[in-house]
């Protein structure tokens, strides 16, 4: 979905659903980065997980953006105290998985150390 149209979907979200959005787009993100692992130590040369490692990161980056996009709707409908709740919750997730985040978006960026 562009970013537009979930903007716009976020907006038409009951507060108490728009609220659970994030989690959910967290816990997605987390079996995804799991995901990738597994099949990197499964076989990391097979070229069908290789594509589905790529894809997977393609995946968690729109994520990590629809997630960026759901704190600014909240802040704009909920208020600060809700934004700064979930951003608390966003900032958590980002710090427990940093290694992962990390490594997934230097890869997309073709950066190799």
């Amino acid at each position: 979905m562009e970013p537009v149209q979930l903007e716009k979907a976020l907006n038409e979200l009951p507060p108490v659903t728009l609220i659970t959005e994030i989690p959910e787009v967290q816990n997605a993100i987390a079996h995804l980065l799991q995901s990738n692992q597994e099949m990197r130590e499964y076989d990391p040369n097979d070229p069908d997980m290789v594509q589905a490692i790529k894809e997977n990161k393609d995946l968690i980056m729109r994520k990590e953006r629809q997630i960026d996009l759901t704190l600014k709707v909240i802040r704009e409908r909920l208020g600060e105290a809700a934004w700064r709740e979930m951003g608390s919750n966003v900032k958590e997730f980002r710090e427990m998985h940093k290694e992962e985040l990390l490594n997934n978006k230097q890869e997309e960026e073709g950066v190799f150390l």
